[in-house]
């Protein structure tokens, strides 16, 4: 498997798992009790685990893609922006939700079965980590959409076929 492979692997995983959590909110979980948070947590270590090997291979090789030369000049210079503060929220949004497990006033099962962290039941910390999560899962959407609008309007509108190398080769003929 080739490293931009392995890249699209990752990008769409994460995406499935982040439209998971946007679709099961956590007032959701409350509602919905233990077994949802535990289903919350365990797919929160699935995608911090993907998070992890994708923001190592971003510390290690830097960012996969570059700038197209047809992107106009604000482009270019709000493209590596634009892919830093993903991966940057990404692991934002993956530390604060480990953190609220950490500081949790009970023990947080990953699945109902995985310890996710051993609880510290530091109250005031918890409630700062909830809150601070769900403001960085906000920003982490807006960028994600903001991502999404920039690459459709380079597919469509630049016409540098932004969109293939994103996408799976096996879409290629839809695009």
């Amino acid at each position: 498997m080739t490293r931009r492979t392995a890249i699209k692997w990752l990008h769409w995983i994460s995406l499935a798992l982040i439209l998971y959590f946007w679709a099961v909110e956590p007032e959701d979980v409350e509602r919905l009790g233990a077994a949802a948070l535990a289903t919350h947590a365990g797919v929160g270590l699935v995608l911090a685990i993907v998070v992890l090997g994708w923001f190592g291979m971003y510390l290690v090789k830097g960012l996969a893609g570059r700038a197209g030369p047809k992107l106009p000049g604000w482009a270019r210079r709000v493209h590596p922006i634009m892919h830093k503060g993903l991966h940057w929220l990404l692991v934002a949004m993956m530390a604060t939700g480990g953190l609220i497990g950490l500081f949790a006033p009970y023990m947080i099962l990953a699945f109902g079965v995985i310890p996710f962290v051993p609880n510290l039941d530091i109250k005031s910390l918890w409630d700062l980590m909830e809150e601070l999560h769900e403001l960085v899962f906000d920003l982490l959407l807006i960028a994600i959409f903001a991502h999404a609008f920039f690459h459709i309007w380079r597919h469509f509108w630049v016409r540098d076929n932004a969109l293939r190398i994103m996408v799976p080769k096996a879409l290629h003929r839809f695009l």
